[in-house]
């Protein structure tokens, strides 16, 4: 019986933050105190990922050299929404490819502000052009210290042709 080897790669780039801001400006830049507007309050995430299912792109991730020659590509969009009225810190992230991680990365800082959003882009490569699934788990704190979890859906990366 012979073995079937599959590789992939998944790249993260952040588009950007879009901010609801409340409260008094700072105009030396922001504080990691919560402002006097978040206290006593507790972070709530929720997230949107668009498109989903996701369609084969073939689209070469050129930049990432376990991507480049790889053209079973997907696209996406992660929206991570804010309305507890306190920001939120990822520090880690889990990505799983077909049920299986393959990334688990620790010290990082995403930051989600107050009743605003964050978006990413995740894309992934694979070394065949089935069907595929990933998913994200993201791990933090809120401005006032309360543990945050936010796991994506399952996301559905079609297979080409579908």
């Amino acid at each position: 019986m012979a073995s079937k080897s599959t590789s992939y790669c998944v790249v993260f780039l952040l588009a950007g933050f879009l901010a609801a801001c409340s409260g008094s400006s700072n105009p030396t830049g922001p504080s990691d105190n919560p402002s006097s507007s978040s206290v006593g309050k507790t972070g709530n995430l929720s997230v949107s990922v668009n498109p989903n299912p996701v369609p084969f792109s073939g689209k070469p991730i050129t930049d990432v050299a376990g991507c480049a020659n790889r053209n079973n590509t997907w696209y996406y969009e992660l929206t991570l929404t804010e309305s507890g009225g306190a920001p939120v810190t990822f520090t880690s992230q889990i990505d799983a490819f077909d049920g299986f991680v393959v990334n688990n990365l620790t010290g990082i800082k995403l930051t989600i502000p107050a009743n605003g959003e964050l978006k990413l882009n995740p894309r992934w490569c694979s070394s065949t052009s089935s069907r595929h699934t990933a998913q994200h788990t993201f791990s933090g704190t809120d401005s006032n210290g309360n543990s945050i979890n936010l796991q994506t859906p399952v996301i559905n990366l079609n297979a080409n042709g579908r």
